[in-house]
Order: structure tokens, then C-alpha cells, then sequence
């Protein structure tokens, strides 16, 4: 249980316990104005929550930009994109350029599969994301 809520499998029946140990996002600002969001670990159905939350402060605060690094990812799953998608959504209908950068093989080879590189803004570096979105 966590915040009161207890989670079922996708079966209905097996309880699945949320796992925030296995993730963690950092949250810096790299100039005024810019939010970047660095998890790291694995986001899936146990742990996606964390990046929810942190991610939904993040828009909250209203930064001119805000970027997700996924450098640190060992795991993202269809749960995290979900996440993903729906603060590029949340970041866009408040106004906050949003995108996403870097990750490792496993993470870029799942958005180029599910071709949501180009729908969540991502660029290969920290940097090219920041540059881009903060022109």
C-alpha cells in the first residue's frame, strides 16, 4: 500500500505493491525557468507513479521549459510512456515547452519502435533538448 491505495495485478486477483525503491527523479533547474527531470532506475507499473508526481509538480511550477533526461533509465515501459505522454499533454496546456532527451539503447529503441521519439520532442543530448527548447 502506498497513500492508501492498494493496487491489483493486471488479473484482478495478485496484489501488486508499488516499488518507488527501484525509482527516483531528480529534479534541477539548469538556467531560470528551465526544469529538467532526470529519473532514474526503472519506470513500470509499480514505479511510474514517482515519475507522475514529480512531473506534475514540475508543470505545476510553470517553467518556460521543461525536460525529462531518461540517461539514467534502466527500464521504461509502456506505463512510463503513458507518463510521459501525459505531461507533454499537462506541460502543453499550461503553456511549458516540454521534450525529452538521451537514454540508453533499451529506452531509445522502445521510442523508436512505438515512434513517439518525434510526438515527445526527443533529441539525443541534454543539451540539444535544452538548446532547442530554450531558443
Amino acid at each position: 500500500m502506498i497513500h492508501g491505495t492498494e493496487h491489483t495485478g493486471a488479473d484482478g486477483r495478485a496484489p501488486v505493491v508499488p516499488c518507488p525503491d527501484i525509482l527516483r527523479v531528480e529534479v534541477s533547474e539548469s538556467r531560470p525557468g528551465v526544469l529538467v527531470l532526470s529519473p532514474v532506475g526503472e519506470v513500470d507499473g509499480a514505479s511510474a507513479d514517482v515519475l507522475r508526481r514529480a512531473a506534475r509538480d514540475a508543470v505545476a511550477a510553470t517553467p518556460r521549459c521543461l525536460v525529462v533526461d531518461l540517461g539514467r533509465l534502466t527500464f521504461c515501459g509502456s506505463t512510463g510512456l503513458v507518463v510521459l505522454m501525459d505531461t507533454r499533454r499537462d506541460a502543453e496546456a499550461a503553456g511549458v515547452r516540454f521534450g525529452t532527451a538521451d537514454g540508453p539503447p533499451i529506452v531509445r529503441r522502445v521510442l523508436e519502435i512505438t515512434q513517439l521519439g518525434p510526438v515527445l520532442r526527443h533529441r539525443e543530448t541534454l543539451d540539444a533538448a535544452l538548446q532547442e527548447l530554450d531558443a
